[in-house]
């Protein structure tokens, strides 16, 4: 009997990714698709991305502090509420709605009143004004008194001059004034103004505005800058991997880029983002999937040689006996399954 172990296809083992690890800096993006695309191919994923800023505690302040105005606790109130305007010159009112900074300034001048203090009263009650011009007071919350010294101070401010405030912000990020998204320009009562300029890959930042004429604020937000190529590197060999992914997502463009364990780019891809990271995905599984390679058993002429030898192996006996035997022979060989070629 003759066999030819070598044409049997030996099982193939899992083939290893082209990467070992996937390096990721994605600001404000969840990186969901990027580490399913990763784990698919065997990948490991480590997140660089900043991250996310908690949340400000101011609103939660200002109604604390206004429960302690109803709860007749003057002193608590004013407390929370000088914590709260310290804060938001802080911050620029970032995270509040118009209806929470004015809030902050009527209660104040409440407060202000109940202390006998009309000048203070007077002065955030027209800062109220100031952040929320058009506000209707809800006569469930508040007596007719209070509302009907708060439309004296609307129609005295209505009479006063108006200047337009502007902010120029970075690329990619959004702007608020007295916490209303910014828009197209529009006339705002002369006085006191918070700006708050977020970004997904800068520092917060806000200021006080204090608009006396036509004026424009420029953000000062601070880049966050991604991790450099040195420090991926070093992150990768720590890790001991072959090469790795970088996957970097500025704005609206993502590159992925494929890195050998020399510091060598081998490959890259860039894409549109739209939303999430899919087409980012797409691409880390396209720089993941393991290199095309035709083992030597699956070449046509490997098969074409196998199927002689097993040719030859069936026709020399067959020659050997027609020679010593004269009589005429035919022999037909017809395989039940066609040879792979």
């Amino acid at each position: 009997m003759l066999v030819v172990a070598a044409l049997v296809p030996a099982a193939q083992a899992h083939a290893r990714p082209k990467a070992d690890l996937v390096i990721a800096w994605a600001p404000g993006v969840r990186l969901g698709p990027v580490e399913a695309a990763a784990r698919e191919a065997g990948a490991a994923v480590i997140d660089r991305s900043p991250t996310p800023r908690p949340r400000l505690e101011t609103a939660a302040t200002i109604k604390r502090g206004l429960a302690a105005f109803d709860a007749l606790q003057l002193e608590d109130a004013a407390r929370l509420l000088g914590e709260a305007k310290a804060e938001i010159d802080r911050t620029g009112a970032a995270e509040l709605t118009e209806t929470d900074l004015s809030d902050l300034f009527l209660y104040r001048g409440l407060i202000a009143t109940q202390q006998g203090d009309a000048t203070a009263a007077w002065d955030e009650l027209v800062a109220a004004i100031t952040v929320a011009p058009t506000r209707v007071l809800d006569p469930a919350r508040f007596p007719p008194r209070v509302a009907g010294e708060l439309d004296r101070v609307r129609t005295k401010l209505a009479e006063g001059p108006k200047a337009t405030l502007l902010v120029d912000v970075p690329t990619g990020c959004r702007a608020t004034i007295d916490g209303v998204p910014a828009g197209a320009p529009q006339p705002r009562i002369v006085g006191t103004h918070w700006v708050a300029v977020t970004c997904s890959a800068a520092a917060p930042w806000g200021t006080r505005v204090q608009l006396g004429a036509d004026t424009t604020v420029v953000a000062r937000n601070t880049p966050i800058t991604p991790p450099t190529s040195d420090e991926m590197l070093i992150q990768a060999r720590t890790a001991g991997a072959r090469a790795y992914l970088a996957v970097e997502l500025s704005g609206d463009l993502g590159v992925v880029r494929l890195v050998s364990a020399d510091g060598r780019e081998r490959d890259r891809r860039t894409v549109t983002v739209h939303g999430d990271l899919a087409q980012v995905a797409q691409a880390v599984r396209e720089l993941l999937a393991p290199a095309s390679t035709q083992h030597w058993y699956q070449s046509r002429w490997v098969w074409a040689a196998g199927a002689a030898v097993i040719a030859a192996a069936i026709l020399v006996p067959i020659t050997a006996a027609a020679a010593r035997d004269t009589t005429p022979t035919t022999f037909t060989l017809n395989p039940k399954e066609p040879l792979p070629w």
